[in-house]
This record gives C-alpha cells, structure tokens and sequence, in this order.
C-alpha cells in the first residue's frame, strides 16, 4: 500500500485531501464520515466578518435613540457568533482525529488577531484566511490593496502560534510574487484560488441572481496552470489546491504540478465521503503503477522548473497551439 501522509503547513496529514470549507464541515455527522473516507484535515466552516459587520451596522442604525442599548447588541451579536464558532471548532475537534483547521473570511485587520486567538484557544490546529473586498475604489492602487492583505496576514500570524494559511483569488497581476510577499509576511501556505459567488442575468424577469455555487470540473485548469508555476517560483510554502477537485485525477495534477495538499468542496456534496474515498483509490492506483512509494516522489514532477520546456505554462502557448489551425 502506497504511503499517502503529507506534511501540510506544519502538520502531519494521514492524506493531501482536505474537506473545504462549507456548510459541510459545520455538521458532525459529515465530517467524521470524511474521516472514515481518509480525509486528510477538515477545514471547518467560515466565520464571516462581512456578516457579522453588517447585522451589527442594521443593529446599529435601527437603535439610533438608544445608543447603550444598540452599544450592548452589537458587542453581544459579535461575542455571539464568535463563541459559536469556537464551539464548533470544539465539537469538530472532539469528533474526529484529523487535523482542524479553522476558517475567517475577513477583509479587514479589525479585531481578527484576537479572534484568531480565541481560536487557537478552542484548539484549531492551523487558521485558513480567505481575505478578499471588492475593489471599488477607482482612486485607490493596487499595490494598497495588496498591502491591506500583507498587513492582516502579518498581524494575524505574529499573534498565534498555529499556522496560517491564505486563500486568495486568482485575480492579481503578479500572483507568484503576491504569494512571496504572504510567505514574506508569516503565511505557511497559500489556498489557490477562492471561487466567489458571481452575479448572473435573468433576461426575463430582468433581475440579477446568483449563479452556480458548484464549481465544474474543469475549473481545475487555472490553478494547475499557477501551481505549476507557484510551486517553482516560491519555494518553502505549502500550497493547496481548491476549486474544481473533483476526482482523484485532479488530485493526481495539482499535486504533479506541486500541490502538497487539494480541497474538495463541490464533490462532497454531490457524492458525500465516496468523493474521498474513491480518490484515495486512485492515488493508491496510480503510485502503485507508476512504482511510488511517497507522494514526495512525484509532488511538483511537472511543475515549471521541472519540465523540459516551461513554456508550456505559458500563456503564449495558446497561440503556440492554435495559431496554425
């Protein structure tokens, strides 16, 4: 049997296959059935700042006339959802024996360092940051923006001793020398890429409503084309891949390209732990054949400093492939 434990932001995993973030991780009876698959960590479902933001500024604006009454809702709604979290990080820790690794989407440093404190305290093993705000502000530059996220991910790691790991998107202009920076500022490890929420068009009622939440299966094609690339140019940071995990053969890409671990998210709910267990097969499967023993035999095999031709990860390529068809 092929040996499939990897070493993910410090912490030793059974498996490279993490259950993602989402309203799955936050029920027990899932997340030990994702252990029984082999799952290698559970990263529990997201605290959001923007939520709780936002239903503290209603509080805040409905209580106008009575500003303790609204100062006392709002401290309570925030404690609130926060000590929620925590005991949820409790019951999942106290559930299965993998890893836990907490989740914050933030955007903002606010009071994050203290909560990811409280969340150290409730025995996370590591803290994923998803950090992302829509740039609104025609004014305002991107090396700014770039900047808000170095200063949360430096305040952050500087203040707990678990490591940090930090989901971004995949829309910046240098991506790898974004990640050098977030591995510059504490970051352990980089989750490529975030898959937001889009808007969609309904031409008949003419309204705006969100589209697919799932991702499709060949999303999976952006983050191996970065974690090739990734995985060459920043050495020393673990990277994870998520969106578009939905096989075993996926897994097998992203982790020849250089990802030490893959998140599936999608996957999980539509075939539940047998999307876990039937992608350990087919690592176990394709080891066996090919005659490896660890995944640290083929991991970034064929990443960009590892091929003979690293153009290939280029985009020039597609004129390359197509230009004289």
């Amino acid at each position: 049997m092929s040996n499939l434990s990897v070493n993910y932001l410090g912490l030793a995993l059974k498996s490279p296959i993490l259950a993602a973030s989402s309203g799955l991780t936050a029920q027990l009876d899932r997340v030990a059935e994702f252990e029984r698959a082999g799952v290698g960590a559970i990263v529990v479902k997201s605290l959001f700042e923007e939520q709780i933001v936002n239903e503290a500024e209603f509080l805040n604006s409905q209580s106008h006339d009575y500003p303790e009454s609204a100062d006392y809702l709002h401290h309570y709604l925030r404690q609130n959802s926060i000590d929620r979290y925590l005991k949820l990080i409790e019951d999942v820790k106290r559930t299965v024996s993998v890893p836990v690794i907490a989740s914050i989407n933030c955007f903002s440093t606010g009071e994050w360092t203290l909560f990811a404190k409280e969340i150290e305290s409730a025995g996370a093993d590591g803290l994923e940051l998803n950090i992302y705000s829509l740039p609104l502000n025609v004014h305002k530059k991107s090396d700014d923006i770039e900047k808000e996220y170095f200063n949360v991910v430096s305040k952050v790691s500087k203040s707990i001793g678990i490591p940090v790991a930090v989901k971004i998107g995949s829309n910046f202009t240098n991506i790898p020398g974004f990640v050098s920076n977030l591995k510059a500022n504490g970051a352990k490890g980089v989750v490529m890429f975030n898959r937001f929420y889009s808007p969609d068009i309904d031409i008949k009622k003419l309204r705006i409503f969100p589209a697919d939440a799932f991702s499709h299966p060949d999303e999976y094609l952006k983050e191996l084309r970065w974690m090739g690339i990734v995985s060459a140019l920043v050495p020393g940071i673990d990277l994870s891949a998520s969106t578009g995990i939905h096989n075993g053969t996926v897994v097998l890409k992203q982790i020849l390209a250089g990802a030490t671990t893959a998140q599936m998210c999608t996957a999980l709910y539509k075939k539940g732990g047998d999307a876990i267990s039937n992608a350990i097969a087919d690592l176990n499967l394709f080891m066996d054949s090919q005659g490896f023993k660890n995944i640290s035999d083929f991991k970034g095999r064929l990443n960009y400093s590892n091929i003979e031709n690293p153009e290939k990860f280029e985009r020039v390529q597609f004129m390359k492939s197509f230009g004289s068809k």
